[in-house]
């Protein structure tokens, strides 16, 4: 009797063991995919939002709930914010961005009083792209007629220019911009550091609309639905990758200029426009960006920088700022890089970009952004280019 009871207890104790490590390994894959994708979180399964919201019918008929969300915006600039790029893979910052690129300008801001133009940002970035990019403004670009051959309206999505055109959105975030640029580009390639908004920027290319979480005031929240993209945005023709802006693959990089002329080839980008938006001060290194950039970008295309100069040494060490500091201007090093011989840049305009960021129903961060455009040298006119 007493061997059995020892061989019962063993097995039990094998069992034991096994289910926690069983336990312990499904908590692991958990946490493991929460880490890694946390933009997957931002989708439920049908039968889960079915239960959802049946359980909403049963309660209040408000739809805001309450939950213990972090009290710090992701987007806050402050010098005692926190910072680092590991913010943009939480939930948080998905939900701030999403709102931010998509979000119902209506419900983003109802407040009559507010400051309306600084809405839409993403747009208007992407419209000062196509504003200054010469093969969009000479009228290069011929779209198909809005009707068909036997007078039948065309589908916006085939109402498309008869020439190619690239564009590269640096920094893009959640993906704002980069559908904007379809409007008035052939091909658009989004890039961004972060997995969890390159995740979040597939998804709605895929699907066209959202649902993220806003914050309505204090620990209470409300699920809200994007707006509806622009009928112009064909979300086919755009592209997202993860890339470093300040290590860019070198298949972005160079092959601007005819093939048959090695010298050129190796020293021009293919790209017809480079938007980076609110990137600069969020860089690590962004000198060393700044000056890739002529790699990039083809004879006569445009570079647009957009941003605030907020710089913190949370993202950038205080020895790479682009002034800030010493008595120089963020603005005049920018300008002393890009128009320089290596730099490889004309300027050709600048304008104030203001934005606005909700961090709750009566709290927003309203922003102006600096929008600086630049015009790569021509070989043809600059003889001396390197």
């Amino acid at each position: 009797d007493t061997r059995r009871m020892s061989e019962t207890s063993s097995h039990v104790t094998r069992l034991a063991v096994t289910a926690a490590i069983a336990v312990a390994a499904g908590l692991a894959a958990g946490w493991y995919l929460r880490a890694e994708f946390p933009a997957l979180l931002l989708f439920s399964s049908p039968s889960i939002a079915g239960k959802k919201k049946k359980n909403k019918k049963k309660k209040s008929t408000s739809s805001a709930v309450s939950q213990d969300p972090d009290p710090i915006s992701v987007t806050s600039t402050g010098v005692g914010d926190g910072g680092g790029p590991g913010v943009y893979e939480t939930k948080k910052a998905i939900d701030e961005y999403v709102q931010f690129h998509f979000g119902d300008p209506q419900e983003v801001l109802p407040w009559r009083d507010g400051p309306r133009e600084a809405l839409r940002f993403t747009e208007r970035c992407a419209d000062l792209c196509a504003e200054h990019c010469k093969l969009v403004a000479s009228g290069k670009w011929e779209i198909t007629a809005a009707e068909d051959e036997k007078g039948a309206p065309r589908s916006p999505h085939l109402q498309r220019p008869k020439k190619s055109g690239l564009a590269l959105d640096v920094g893009c975030a959640v993906g704002g911009a980069s559908f904007e640029l379809t409007k008035h580009f052939r091909d658009v390639v989004g890039v961004d550091f972060s997995q969890s908004f390159v995740t979040t920027a597939n998804l709605m290319k895929r699907v066209g609309n959202l649902q993220y979480t806003s914050v309505t005031e204090g620990t209470m929240v409300e699920s809200r639905q994007t707006s509806a993209l622009d009928p112009g945005i064909d979300r086919q023709r755009v592209e997202f990758f993860v890339a470093d802006a300040c290590a860019l693959p070198k298949s972005m990089m160079l092959g601007g200029s005819a093939p048959a002329d090695s010298e050129l080839f190796g020293k021009y980008g293919r790209h017809d426009a480079v938007l980076a938006a609110n990137l600069l001060c969020r860089l690590p290194d962004p000198e060393h960006f700044l000056m890739a950039c002529a790699r990039l970008v083809r004879p006569d295309g445009v570079l647009v920088l957009v941003s605030p100069y907020s710089w913190l040494e949370q993202w950038t060490p205080k020895h790479k700022w682009l002034g800030g500091g010493g008595g120089h201007k963020s603005s005049d090093v920018i300008k002393a890089l890009l128009e320089s011989t290596a730099g490889g840049f004309d300027f050709v305009t600048q304008n104030d970009l203001p934005f606005l960021i909700k961090e709750h129903d009566r709290k927003f961060q309203w922003g102006v952004s600096h929008a600086t455009v630049w015009r790569r040298r021509n070989p043809a006119v600059h003889t001396g280019e390197p």
